[in-house]
């Protein structure tokens, strides 16, 4: 006979009392404890709402999280231990408390939609249901527990994540060094695509183009115009080459010291960046400035409903994994 088998025949005869074996299994920590260890999951260190946690089920949970930081084969501390039991149990105690909440089907069918979305066809994302012997079924059952357990704990959070004018103007008084507009330019360009992997004579015919643009350019011909005709960037190119404004974080570096060095109306000489030949036409530039509350209030009043939130819900995780049903003792 089986040995695992054997033992759990072995435990279910010595349980007396006239209580069945499947109520033992489902209340007794002692008999959870040994059917784990004999099934493999190891020792049950806690219960909650009747869901029994085991040390598989943390080193499941520090695997994953050891995964997306990037370090699979860290060290694992005590701390970190502890933290993945404690998330356990609140989740537990979480999806027990939320079971009672009403999620319309057609949450649970957007959600699905949107995690649907992430994958490229239906292919792909039959595939990694395939992968992750994850049932259509159980799917749906996780998602459902997702949006009751969300619902249940916005419910409790509710008005603790209220931001009211005084808290916002504190905070920008507090961290105005934060609130500022980058200097900000607004440039039209000529453009030729040659990015690195352009082959040698095309990258030169593009030079010699861009070269004789530039002459004509000198010669008086409208920018705008040589723009629409010749210009390889077709959004702006619709619009005589302007790029609006833009800070200079979100162009080359060469491209940037080339505008800046132009005064207001002034054309360039054909610049190279890694994009390909440009030609340059300042149009304005936008000096760097102190945000004024009114404009940097959205921003505070997110970033503090944020805040708020966080701690809202750390409070909440702190309730729900201190109602464990039973804990092992360290």
């Amino acid at each position: 006979m089986n040995r695992a088998v054997a033992i759990w025949m072995s435990i279910a005869v010595s349980c007396v009392g006239g209580i069945c074996c499947a109520q033992l299994a489902t209340r007794s920590v002692v008999l959870r404890d040994k059917l784990g260890i004999i099934f493999g999951h190891g020792h049950l260190l806690a219960l909650a709402h009747g869901r029994g946690i085991y040390q598989s089920d943390v080193d499941r949970r520090l695997a994953e999280t050891h995964y997306l930081a990037g370090s699979a084969n860290g060290e694992v501390t005590k701390a970190e231990r502890q933290s993945a039991l404690t998330d356990l149990i609140a989740n537990a105690t979480l999806v027990a408390r939320a079971n009672e909440e009403t999620i319309p089907r057609a949450d649970a069918k957007q959600e699905l939609n949107l995690l649907r979305s992430q994958f490229r066809d239906d292919k792909t994302w039959g595939q990694a249901l395939h992968e992750s012997s994850l049932l259509t079924s159980l799917l749906w059952r996780v998602l459902g527990n997702d949006l009751r357990s969300r619902q249940w704990m916005s419910k409790r959070i509710g008005h603790d994540v209220d931001v009211t004018e005084d808290e916002c103007r504190q905070f920008y008084e507090s961290q105005r060094q934060d609130f500022f507009v980058p200097e900000r330019l607004r440039v039209s360009h000529l453009f030729l695509a040659a990015p690195p992997e352009t082959a040698p004579e095309i990258v030169e015919t593009k030079r010699t183009a861009i070269e004789a643009l530039s002459v004509r350019l000198v010669a008086g011909e409208d920018f705008a115009k040589l723009t629409a005709e010749n210009s390889e960037d077709e959004v702006s190119k619709l619009r005589g080459g302007d790029l609006d404004y833009f800070s200079a974080n979100r162009m080359p570096p060469d491209f940037v010291e080339a505008a800046l060095k132009l005064h207001q109306g002034e054309i360039s000489k054909p610049i190279r960046t890694r994009l390909g030949f440009h030609i340059l036409k300042l149009i304005d530039v936008q000096a760097a400035r102190q945000k004024t509350f009114d404009e940097a209030r959205r921003d505070i009043a997110i970033e503090l409903a944020n805040q708020k939130r966080a701690a809202a819900v750390q409070r909440l995780i702190v309730d729900l994994s201190s109602q464990a049903d039973y804990l092992r003792p360290p």
